[in-house]
């Protein structure tokens, strides 16, 4: 069964912390399935593996890993780094590549100022809205050097994506960005809720950690993210 649903917001235990929380009553609604019952399809065999350290070489954090977002009391856990296979971008849609979050660890501040990761189903119209968002602001996200990594649950059914579906995914809304596949959430379910999509979280590449999570398209995702980076 698939769903439409209202806008919705995750605060784990402890709430979010106010500087974080304006603005999210503009979630404008989200996506909700069968998550971890629909059929299972395999990403095409590669010889391919993950990093544990950042481009650097600097190991990937290794303690307090977890889903918990910050709070106005207590710090986030740390983004889990999680590798997985998918498409880097439109330029390269032929080629198989294995992200790993590590790539995004960047303490020196040599890359990034902001990641934001979205997990999502392809055929959900909210996830589809917020995508095509994102790529309005391609320009200015390079500008402001935020990273967005997308990962999709389940294809255009309930099934998890093929190969053919991530594909048809990156090349309909020309990705500058990578869209990787955790087959059913296999991988995100034991730190976020996957039930429902687009799922957003917002991670501070400097330490990893998680400063937000909120579930629901965000409605104008240069101001999401510029809220984030104007209180780093």
């Amino acid at each position: 069964m698939r769903k439409l649903e209202g806008a919705m917001l995750v605060a784990f235990a402890g709430g979010l912390a106010g500087s974080f929380a304006g603005g999210l009553a503009g979630l404008m609604g989200g996506c909700s399935g069968d998550i971890g019952g629909g059929l299972v399809v395999p990403m095409p065999d590669a010889d391919l593996s993950g990093v544990a350290t950042n481009p650097d070489g600097i190991a990937y954090p290794t303690t307090n890993i977890g889903g918990q977002p910050r709070s106005a009391t207590q710090a986030g856990q740390i983004f889990p780094n999680l590798i997985l296979q998918g498409i880097r971008s439109a330029a390269t849609i032929d080629t198989l590549a294995t992200v790993s979050m590590a790539e995004y660890y960047d303490p020196t501040g040599a890359r990034c100022d902001l990641l934001h990761v979205m997990g999502i189903f392809l055929w959900c119209p909210h996830c589809n809205n917020e995508t095509s968002d994102l790529m309005k602001i391609a320009t200015w996200r390079a500008d402001h050097r935020v990273a967005v990594v997308q990962i999709a649950m389940q294809g255009y059914g309930s099934a998890s994506p093929a190969w053919s579906e991530l594909q048809k995914w990156v090349g309909d809304h020309g990705l500058d960005l990578p869209v990787v596949v955790d087959e059913q959430g296999a991988q995100l379910r034991p730190y976020f809720p996957v039930g429902s999509v687009p799922l957003n979280i917002v991670v501070n590449p400097r330490t990893m950690e998680v400063l937000a999570v909120d579930i629901g398209e965000v409605g104008d995702v240069q101001a999401y993210q510029q809220k984030f980076l104007s209180n780093l």
